[in-house]
């Protein structure tokens, strides 16, 4: 279902060739596919704490997933030099107390979760699930507690540079990584309480359109002239990608299956069986057999 997509799962053990995957439809039948969706739990539910408790986990039902996960992605690969860590969406369009609203991202509905990847592979080597907030309470400092939780086993394993925009970046949190031998870069919002006075100014750059080439575009006249990147926005450039790399592999071959629909009696066609029965209706009879050749 990873590399051969369609659009809902019944598709896979149908009647019609054209949709029909014989490797799936002659291992199981549906049905029994079905009773396994259902059926199959990652946890003991009994041994779950109340919502009280204070080691309550909304992500109690997957842990034993994610813990295992995170672990094998570690245990497979060694830690490079350059690592970046940042947000990515996972699409959800059912009903969750997790799912998150982000309007600026290409996804901007369902799960967010912090990674930290390699900069140039985007190789995942660790993700945590962002569970939202809890209760009322304002969330303090969230990007710096994401930033010390993944990463926690790169100290002591030497010289590790870590990348991340604005949302992560503050004082305090990058002097705990330096004093954990974890260099790291990244953007800054200039109303953090923590910055210089000299920072938070409000005094008003010359900026200039600048591209990752060199190559500027005055606003004024339209003329282009050749300028210099600072090798700090280059570098930033490089090793800032690594998650959005991961991105990009992990909405390759990505397997989706539908929440439960809430209006079963609807009696109005889908987008794919409209298109089903207009290219049916368009084909009708016709045969390739039926064509002679000589015209």
């Amino acid at each position: 279902m990873g590399y051969n997509i369609l659009p809902s799962m019944e598709l896979y053990w149908s009647s019609d060739p054209a949709f029909r995957v014989d490797e799936i439809a002659s291992t199981m039948p549906y049905r029994r596919f079905k009773l396994i969706l259902r059926c199959l739990h990652l946890n003991d539910n009994s041994k779950q704490p109340l919502r009280s408790s204070p080691d309550y986990d909304k992500l109690f039902k997957i842990r034993p997933l994610v813990t295992l996960l995170n672990s094998t992605f570690q245990n497979n690969a060694n830690n490079s030099s350059s690592q970046s860590i940042d947000e990515s969406m996972i699409v959800f369009k059912g009903r969750s107390s997790l799912k998150q609203y982000m309007p600026l991202k290409p996804i901007k509905r369902g799960f967010k979760v912090w990674c930290r990847c390699d900069s140039s592979t985007g190789y995942l080597y660790e993700f945590d699930i962002y569970t939202g907030k809890d209760g009322d309470r304002v969330e303090d400092n969230l990007g710096a507690k994401v930033v010390t939780k993944l990463t926690e086993k790169l100290t002591g394993m030497g010289a590790v540079h870590v990348t991340f925009d604005n949302f992560f970046c503050g004082y305090e949190i990058m002097k705990s990584l330096f004093d954990n031998c974890i260099y790291a870069s990244g953007t800054v919002r200039r109303q953090r309480a923590d910055l210089p006075k000299i920072v938070k100014s409000k005094k008003k750059l010359k900026l200039k359109r600048v591209s990752i080439n060199g190559e500027s575009k005055d606003s004024k006249d339209g003329t282009k002239t050749d300028v210099g990147c600072p090798a700090v926005v280059k570098q930033y450039t490089k090793r800032m990608g690594g998650v959005d790399h991961f991105d990009h592999i992990k909405g390759t071959y990505s397997v989706g299956r539908r929440s439960r629909s809430k209006n079963s009696n609807s009696t109005k066609l889908s987008n794919l069986e409209f298109r089903i029965a207009l290219a049916r209706g368009l084909i009708g009879g016709f045969s390739s057999e039926n064509v002679d050749l000589k015209e």
